[in-house]
């Protein structure tokens, strides 16, 4: 893993350093919310899964703790923000994965309050995302 943080100028194209993690982390999700960039999860110290989120405001000079994840340890998602005005500190929607500390590939939809850390299953949005790969797949082949 690693610590290391970087950001894209989008007007340059340049890449330039953020603040760094406090400690390395690999398979982690992570996107941008609400202009603040957002790490979930991932594979920490020793090599084990974690349940942490930390999030890294714009023009703060380090990454804040968060409530973790109500669901566990997670390793391997791909992190989405959700547009929407419900929580203090945003949402995200966690797709597919592995969950527990010898982590079993999952592919449910879990909704994450950043601001509490509840983890809520969103049992209609697997068939859209199930379709959506199959679609991703035949592109790509």
């Amino acid at each position: 893993g690693r610590r290391d943080v970087w950001g894209l100028d989008l007007a340059t194209l340049r890449w330039f350093p953020k603040p760094e993690l406090s400690q390395a982390y690999s398979s982690h999700a992570c996107c941008a919310v609400r202009g603040s960039l957002v790490v979930l999860g991932g594979i920490g110290a020793r090599h084990a899964p974690t349940s942490r989120v930390k999030m890294l405001s714009e023009g703060e000079g380090a990454f804040v703790v968060l409530p973790q994840l109500s669901f566990g340890v997670l390793s391997g998602a791909e992190a989405f923000a959700v547009k929407e005005g419900e929580s203090a500190s945003g949402q995200v929607l966690l797709l597919g994965g592995g969950l527990g500390p010898t982590p079993i590939s999952i592919s449910a939809v879990h909704l994450v309050n950043l601001a509490t850390g509840t983890c809520t299953p969103q049992s209609h949005c697997c068939t859209r995302v199930k379709t959506l790969r199959r679609r991703s797949y035949r592109m790509g082949a």
